[in-house]
Formats: structure tokens, sequence, C-alpha cells
């Protein structure tokens, strides 16, 4: 009974927190769509990228971050406003908190760009990610609206963990931007592990090896 009682607390205090991670490829494009620069063509297979195209490759995809970031402090302010969440002052205190935390990656993110010597995309035009229906429908009981926030945020933050590994891994081509990078990921792969435990998964994600797993 103790257990139950923790996990629906905890269910409580993080439904606005579990919100705010919507999906980086998206996020990726719109910041291709605000960069009226072509990117740079990609050079010949096995051949290294110059210093200048890998600069532009990278200026390309943190900008794409900057963009995830504010849609996630966008997702705050909207649930916040919703009756279940702005009812429990606990919530709220864990919503600006974690609003914080975006504002500054959003902010160190716009920091790399600039030192690798782009131009930080416009974050004003950000979109807020859609938010499930019986998430904001007032008339669905309140612990099924939040289980299904704990479901979506759960889908979410494994897409954006598996988004960032793969500009680590992958798409990232100047060590500046793999760090930003990398120390963004372990937030995301540890939400992932998190969430498996409280909706209770029976083979939870091991999120340290998420590539490898489904």
């Amino acid at each position: 009974m103790r257990q139950l009682l923790e996990r629906r607390s905890f269910l409580s205090t993080s439904s606005i927190a579990l919100l705010a991670v919507p999906i980086f490829a998206a996020c990726k494009d719109e910041a291709k769509a605000a960069d009226a620069k072509a990117p740079p063509a990609a050079p010949p297979a096995g051949a290294a990228p110059s210093k200048a195209d890998a600069e532009a490759n990278d200026v390309e995809l943190l900008n794409g971050g900057i963009l995830l970031e504010q849609a996630a402090i966008q997702v705050y302010t909207a649930a916040a406003g919703l009756e279940f969440i702005k009812s429990d002052a606990a919530v709220l205190k864990i919503a600006g908190q974690f609003m914080g935390h975006h504002e500054a990656h959003r902010d160190a993110l716009i920091a790399f760009v600039e030192k690798l010597g782009g131009k930080p995309v416009d974050f004003a035009g950000a979109k807020t990610p859609e938010i499930p229906a019986i998430v904001l429908d007032a008339a669905a009981p309140e612990a099924d609206r939040k289980t299904a926030t704990l479901k979506f945020a759960r889908k979410l933050e494994r897409e954006a963990a598996e988004a960032y590994h793969t500009l680590i891994v992958q798409k990232l081509q100047t060590e500046l931007a793999r760090r930003g990078a990398v120390e963004i990921l372990p937030v995301e792969s540890m939400h992932v592990a998190i969430y498996d435990f409280v909706l209770g998964a029976e083979a939870p994600v091991n999120a340290a090896l998420f590539s490898e797993q489904s």
C-alpha cells in the first residue's frame, strides 16, 4: 500500500514535468525553415569535412536543439494553466524548477552556436507540441489524465534521448557541439528509466543502452 501511495504521489508531482520534451526531429525541421542559408554540401565519401562545413552542420543541428528547449518551456506554460496542475502547489514548484532547467539549456545551446560562429535561430517561432486530448479533457478522471501524461512523456523522452544519441555518434562534427549534446543526453535517458519504473514496466529499458533496445 505504501508503495502504491508513493507512486501516486510521484504521478501527481510529476505531471507538468512529463510534458516537457517534444520530438527533436520536428524542431530541427523548424530550424532549417528559419535559416535561409542552405546547408553545406556533403563532402565526398571518405573525405573529412572542412572546419567551416563541420561548424555550419553543427550550427544547424544545435539550432534545432534551441527550438526543442523553447518548445518544452512553452509546454510548461500551457500545462500550468490546467486546473489539476495549477491547483497543486508542489506541481507548480516543480514546473518552475524544470522550466528554469530548459531555459538554461536553451541559453547554453545559443552560446554554443555563437561560439561556432553561427546565428542562433529565432526561437519565438517554436511550435508547442500537441498534447494528448485526454490530458486536456477536464471531464476525464484525474488519475487517467496523469497516467496518460506519464505515457506521453515517456514516449517523448525516449525520442529525445535517441535524437541526442544520434547527434553525438553520427551527426555532430565538432567537439564543441558534441560536448553540448553529451551534457543533455544523460538527463533524457535517465528520465526514460525513471518513467519505466513509475509506470511499472515489466522489462524497463536500460537507459544507458537504449540504442540497443526497443
